[in-house]
């Protein structure tokens, strides 16, 4: 996952209707401001390529429907903004629910027996499977939620049934017994040309590291390779859950936490999202990587409706070698996980 979306920034302005053209006029560039450390981040608003204030940004969202923030998810000015701005958007509508990519729909009664205080946060943990950066990066959002009574949407497919669709493609939902399948979308398939086309992009970038992917027999599923549906499992899963939550609690809004490459270019689970609820006012906030002083947010600020520049992550690998021991293990951990169905 953690490449997954680092590969999605640029898909999705064109594909949500609350997204407008930018004005004619150009913009000169934002001027930087120094980023001292890893929580520090500049805001700034894609319909002006101007930076804003975070009360500003408070501001403007406070009347949303649903708001995306993408993360990267190790990155720890991601964080740092999520949960400022949950604390912030609260005092301007306390029926606020968060959406979150962590957790997955089958382990939504663990969460909300952590959220009621029936169970503690190892046994949350433990048997809501929790991602490894749980602590250090979650917590707090969760801990706000309780605290204020808040839902929370475990939105994500279950990583076993993503598997099997990616070893299997999507038809092996319809081998799934009936409680399985409830935690999967209804839709599997639906998605947008322009979102099939950036994931095949991103394939090629990775094929070179990871090998190829396992791609669907000729003429079905329209050629489209399974890790695709296995992405889109992901994506539709999440947009289903957050429609289904607003169902049931209309007049709540939604802060929704999930890898960039899920909601940027308002593709993929945003796209998802406004074909189930096309009324929805959603907005997108995405992270852009320095990698320089200057900053260029000529294709950034296609991303969604804001951008938060941040330092950039270090390199994970330096040397060739430690990199492709990493992804041969990792191969083998896949390789590791059969689909049960």
């Amino acid at each position: 996952m953690y490449g997954i979306y680092l590969a999605c920034i640029g898909l999705v302005c064109a594909m949500l209707g609350s997204c407008s053209p930018l004005p004619s006029r150009s913009y000169a560039p934002p001027a930087p401001v120094p980023l001292m450390h890893f929580y520090d981040y500049q805001l700034v608003s894609s319909a002006t390529q101007q930076p804003i204030s975070f009360e500003q940004l408070v501001h403007e969202l406070a009347s949303r429907d649903v708001i995306f923030v993408g993360e990267l998810h190790s990155h720890s000015a991601s964080h740092y903004l999520q949960m400022q701005l949950l604390a912030a958007l609260y005092p301007h509508n306390p029926q606020l629910m968060l959406s979150m990519e962590q957790f997955a729909r089958d382990k939504q009664a663990v969460l909300n027996q952590y959220l009621a205080g029936e169970i503690g946060e190892q046994t949350l943990m433990d048997q809501g499977k929790a991602w490894p950066n749980y602590a250090s990066d979650y917590r707090p959002l969760v801990e706000f939620a309780k605290a204020h009574h808040l839902s929370v949407i475990a939105a994500n497919a279950p990583t076993a049934l993503v598997r099997c669709i990616a070893q299997k493609g999507p038809a092996v939902a319809d081998q799934l017994p009936r409680e399985q399948r409830a935690y999967l979308a209804k839709d599997l398939t639906q998605s947008s040309a322009a979102y099939q086309e950036k994931f095949r992009q991103f394939l090629t970038q990775s094929e070179a590291l990871h090998g190829p992917s396992k791609k669907t027999p000729e003429g079905q599923s329209g050629g489209l390779s399974n890790s695709f549906y296995a992405q889109l499992a992901r994506d539709n899963t999440m947009a289903e859950s957050i429609a289904k939550a607003l169902d049931a609690q209309p007049n709540h809004q939604v802060m929704a936490i999930n890898g960039a490459f899920h909601s940027d270019g308002k593709l993929g689970t945003v796209d998802a999202l406004k074909r189930l609820k096309p009324n929805l006012a959603i907005r997108v906030i995405s992270p852009y990587a320095r990698t320089a002083d200057a900053i260029d947010l000529t294709t950034a600020t296609q991303q969604g409706d804001y951008i938060y520049t941040v330092q950039a992550l270090p390199k994970r690998y330096v040397q060739k070698q430690h990199r492709d021991r990493a992804v041969r293990t990792m191969m083998e951990r896949k390789k590791a996980h059969q689909c049960a169905w």
